[in-house]
């Protein structure tokens, strides 16, 4: 099954910790907890992130000069745009932004139920690749950008989301134009 996700259909809700906004783009079934989500998430000041026991985030910043994450007792980790980072969720992790406010994109799961995996593609060239994954996300971070999945095509506007389940086997996503494009797949592969 393969989904369109516009950002209208994002849902706003408060961080864990009360201190901001995500966007949540979508997220496995359940109420009070959840195997994964994927997430926006406007940061305005510097300050603690959310704790979220037994799961691992991976985060990247998608607009803004960055910031700066004191996670734990481990060396500061500077994240310009485009940079991916992967830390537990149980962490506590200090923020610290560059200059002025961020925009990031998040990936909280179980690494019990789930391996990951998250890249950033930014460039023009046509690209096509092969996934065994069982959900697949491609975020547009950019301009309009085309994507063939099997046999279907789509075009997706600056912020949308493809959300692809696999059928069987493997899926074949490609890239078939050459053009500028920033886009961020998520792999979500059940253990």
């Amino acid at each position: 099954m393969i989904e369109l996700i516009r950002a209208d259909q994002y849902t706003k809700m408060l961080w864990k910790n009360g201190a901001g906004f995500t966007l949540e783009i979508a997220r496995s079934q359940g109420e009070a907890d959840f195997d994964w989500r994927i997430s926006m998430a406007d940061v305005t000041t510097s300050g603690p992130f959310s704790l979220f026991p037994n799961k691992q985030r991976i985060i990247s910043v998608l607009d803004g000069q960055g910031m700066v994450l004191h996670v734990d007792d481990l060396p500061a980790k500077t994240l310009n745009q485009g940079d991916i980072f992967a830390f537990h969720g149980e962490s506590q992790v200090q923020s610290e932004l560059v200059d002025g406010a961020i925009r990031d994109l998040n990936l909280i799961y179980d690494p019990a139920k789930f391996h990951a995996r998250f890249q950033w593609l930014n460039d023009a060239a046509r690209q096509a690749f092969i996934s065994s994954a069982d959900l697949i996300f491609i975020f547009n971070q950019g301009g309009e950008t085309q994507v063939s999945v099997e046999d279907d095509l789509f075009q997706l506007a600056a912020q949308e989301t493809l959300k692809i389940e696999k059928k069987s086997g493997i899926t074949s996503i490609n890239f078939p134009k050459k053009q500028l494009k920033s886009c961020y797949v998520i792999e979500l592969i059940q253990r």
